[in-house]
């Protein structure tokens, strides 16, 4: 399976029923996620996921009774601000039969010990995202129709019922589509879609060199086993102006926040408000960016010529994170993802990946005689060995180890 993600760019009508749909998908899993919870209160049995199902239906149609009477004698304005501008019947069946499959599997994940108990949603969540039938989803070079988004029966205003992309020709059409979402991220949308591996874009098949490779991470540097080393992201100057103008925006934010206040507005009405607010957003999404490109050119240049076999340190992270001196380092250098990119390309190009052993001891090990030296600082960047007399950089000989690491 290869997943393609696309930015999407629709007009305001488009813009204001995607969102709408999102909010409708919230209100539904929170509806499903307390009938549940009402059931684990009482000590019940919950019931099957159909039986839920027809038990939502039920409960959608006293919530549309419900606001067509509250409706009444008030203007679209009160309507909007109150969160009775739409009905579940103006949003697709299809985006809220997954959402109480998605919420309902989410509990069984919970039951079976793989994931903790699930929260509530927010309508001020950052993400936000619906499910579309992949069978009522139609590509072209350009555009995407999505169902129950633009819907115009006219002749002449069909172009309208379509929602135009950022790439072209990057989708493929007239193929088996898996689980297509609409995402939105705060500040931009995107269509996620799954198509099955043959229809990915190709890539030349690398020759394999017979090495093991042991990577060593550190805040910052990230060393190889082979003397090769990469800077981290902290040291990159185009991540340092990113946060800096942050930590700008976000006092400025404050101060428009207390201006709000003291004028007695509403954060809705206040302008200068939501402006900022927008620009954090945009500032948020451009470090994510920098994070996840140079973690992928980073892999990219590790596996220009895949290796035999790599190795990494398995990295307790929440106890690094309790250092304050270096917490917020290692949270802007993302370990966990780099971990995880790693892990997929090295599937994808057949590259055997071990992780080491939480307890073994990589840098107090000499990396010739195998002596550990128990009285290591952090603070000693040059390793000696009193056995052997034998100097080497810290960060190298722990990759050297970890290339040594048997299973």
């Amino acid at each position: 399976m290869y997943t393609y993600k696309v930015v999407i760019h629709p007009n305001n009508k488009q813009r204001t029923k995607i969102l709408r749909t999102m909010n409708k998908c919230i209100e539904c899993q929170n509806i499903i996620y307390d009938l549940l919870k009402g059931y684990l209160d009482r000590n019940e049995r919950i019931p099957s996921c159909l039986e839920i199902r027809k038990m939502f239906t039920l409960i959608k149609k006293e919530k549309d009774e419900e606001v067509v009477n509250k409706r009444k004698g008030m203007t679209k304005k009160e309507m909007i601000d109150n969160h009775l501008d739409t009905l579940f019947y103006d949003v697709s069946n299809d985006a809220l039969k997954q959402t109480v499959k998605d919420t309902y599997k989410a509990f069984i994940r919970f039951f079976r010990k793989e994931s903790k108990f699930p929260n509530k949603k927010s309508y001020k969540d950052k993400t936000k995202s619906f499910y579309v039938d992949p069978y009522k989803i139609e590509f072209t070079d350009k555009k995407v129709k999505l169902e129950k988004i633009a819907n115009n029966l006219k002749t002449n205003r069909q172009v309208l019922n379509y929602i135009s992309l950022a790439e072209k020709n990057r989708i493929p059409q007239n193929v088996k589509y898996y689980n297509p979402r609409v995402v939105f991220d705060g500040d931009r949308f995107y269509i996620v879609v799954a198509v099955d591996d043959e229809y990915a874009p190709k890539k030349k098949i690398k020759e394999k060199v017979d090495e093991v490779i042991g990577i060593d991470l550190k805040v910052s540097t990230i060393v190889l086993s082979n003397n090769k080393k990469y800077k981290s992201i902290n040291k990159e100057k185009r991540i340092k102006k990113a946060t800096r103008k942050l930590k700008l925006l976000q006092r400025k934010s404050s101060r428009r926040y207390l201006n709000a206040l003291n004028n007695k507005k509403k954060l809705k009405e206040a302008k200068n408000f939501i402006k900022i607010k927008k620009l954090i957003r945009k500032c948020y999404r451009r470090l994510s960016n920098l994070r996840d490109d140079h973690i992928n050119k980073v892999i990219d240049d590790i596996l220009y010529k895949p290796p035999k076999r790599i190795v990494i340190e398995t990295l307790d992270i929440k106890s690094m994170q309790q250092n304050k001196k270096i917490s917020g380092l290692i949270q802007i250098s993302s370990f966990r993802n780099f971990i995880n990119t790693l892990k997929e390309k090295c599937i994808k190009q057949n590259v055997l990946i071990t992780e080491a052993d939480k307890y073994y001891p990589s840098s107090k090990m000499c990396s010739t005689c195998g002596s550990i030296k128990k009285d290591l600082l952090l603070s000693d960047r040059v390793y000696y060995c009193e056995a052997c007399d034998y100097v080497i950089n810290r960060d190298l000989n722990a990759a050297i180890n970890l290339a040594k690491y048997i299973n």
